[in-house]
């Protein structure tokens, strides 16, 4: 297996998301001590910081793209809708999910599974995919974050 990484279209599964930076950046009140998904704590009191989310999730412009999800065969990590922002200047590494083509082929948003040498679909009604030996997989890039509506 040999993992290559490359700047080339996607498939019908995802769908590139164009996105630009402001100067200025937008900030927004973030509480770093977060919220209490069971009982609340009237002992915490909420600190008010400010977060840029353009910072957060977008410090590198020049290496990131924004791809929107498809398709289900990484249901339930990933729903249809699905914001992806990817990492292109990144390895992908065990584990990792990334906008990957096999062969030539289609590119898809597929887990890493090094050990077994294999591309993963969260889903179990879709098939993995087997890397064989000879086998070469392009990498656009590795998501980092997702953003998804409730």
């Amino acid at each position: 297996m040999k993992i290559i990484k490359v700047a080339k279209g996607l498939s019908g599964e995802l769908e590139m998301v164009p996105f630009r930076i402001s100067e200025d950046g937008v900030y927004v009140p973030y509480y770093e001590d977060g919220v209490q998904a069971g009982f609340p704590s009237p002992a915490d009191d909420f600190k008010e910081q400010r977060l840029s989310l353009d910072a957060k999730l977008l410090s590198k412009p020049n290496s990131t793209f924004i791809v929107r999800v498809k398709g289900n065969s990484m249901f339930d990590t990933l729903h249809v809708g699905d914001l992806l922002i990817v990492r292109a200047d990144l390895n992908l590494e065990d584990n990792d999910i990334g906008i990957l083509s096999v062969n030539n082929n289609d590119f898809t948003v597929k887990r890493l599974d090094k050990s077994r040498n294999l591309l993963v679909a969260d889903n179990e009604d879709f098939p993995n995919i087997e890397i064989n030996e000879d086998d070469v997989i392009q990498c656009r890039g590795v998501v980092k974050h997702l953003i998804r509506d409730l």
